[in-house]
């Protein structure tokens, strides 16, 4: 065999030990399953993104600049970059979701408040939340925003059950509700995996403690609607943590594509090199 057969061969053995490493990083990277224990809460809600619906992030956008930016930057990001993403003339977007003259289009989405002073006054700084969704998952947040609780022992009068002890005031409190911790009679499991009943047929039942409940009357919006926020919100912070993640996907099917077509033509070729080897 000759010294160019060798090499073409030795390439082509390196070229596949990629592609499989490759396939298995891209897939593992779509497909995987986002999210983190969510505490005293359980198991995460699942969350599936949807960053080609414009709307819901336009939404997510809107209710993050109204509610969430007085405290928390998201500094790694543009407001140029975000309005064109999203779709949002420039024009409409400064005059209806910025509310300080001051910021140019080109600016990093620095906050409005100075970390020295929210430190001061929180006790500690409000986190840039650019990547939180790629820190904790997007599983994570959207049970995090859903799961604060009235408890008045607490400084802001509000605990999470995601994340207990939480150093912030529930500010979406006015449109979910007043939502408190309670007890309910559950039934008692049987070893046979069935209810345990008494003489009578009636389910034998315990309490249990832990589950969150909603005045009824205390919010703005139904259940089904302040879900509904909060999944814009998480979606619009999915694209903030990786704002080419759609792009890097469709691009990445094209690499795929190439490579099994590269690999199946080196495959052809490496037969023909070892015909003529033997």
């Amino acid at each position: 065999m000759n010294l160019i057969a060798k090499r073409f061969i030795n390439f082509y053995h390196l070229s596949l030990i990629f592609f499989v490493l490759f396939c298995i990083f891209f897939i593992q990277n779509t497909f995987s399953a986002e999210g983190a224990p969510c505490k005293d809460y359980g198991e995460c809600d699942e969350f599936k993104h949807t960053l080609t619906d414009m709307s819901s992030l336009q939404r997510g956008a809107s209710t993050y600049l109204t509610y969430c930016y007085g405290c928390h930057s998201l500094e790694y990001s543009r407001w140029n970059r975000v309005a064109s993403d999203l779709e949002i003339p420039e024009e409409i977007f400064f005059n209806n979701l910025v509310f300080d003259a001051s910021v140019k289009p080109g600016d990093l989405m620095a906050g409005s408040m100075s970390k020295t002073e929210s430190a001061e006054w929180f006790g500690v700084a409000p986190p840039d939340l650019t990547l939180v969704t790629r820190l904790h998952g997007s599983d994570w947040v959207y049970t995090y925003l859903r799961t604060f609780y009235e408890d008045s022992s607490k400084q802001y009068g509000v605990n999470n059950l995601v994340y207990p002890g939480a150093a912030m005031p529930n500010v979406l409190a006015s449109l979910q509700g007043n939502q408190q911790l309670i007890c309910k009679q559950i039934p008692v499991i049987a070893k046979n995996g069935g209810e345990k009943r008494d003489d009578f047929g009636n389910t034998i039942t315990k309490e249990k403690c832990g589950f969150l409940s909603v005045e009824s009357g205390t919010g703005t919006l139904n259940k089904d609607e302040f879900d509904k926020l909060i999944y814009d919100l998480t979606n619009f912070l999915t694209y903030v943590g990786d704002p080419d993640k759609v792009e890097r996907e469709r691009i990445g099917w094209y690499v795929v594509f190439f490579f099994i077509i590269f690999t199946t033509l080196a495959s052809l070729l490496y037969r023909e090199y070892q015909k003529d080897y033997h």
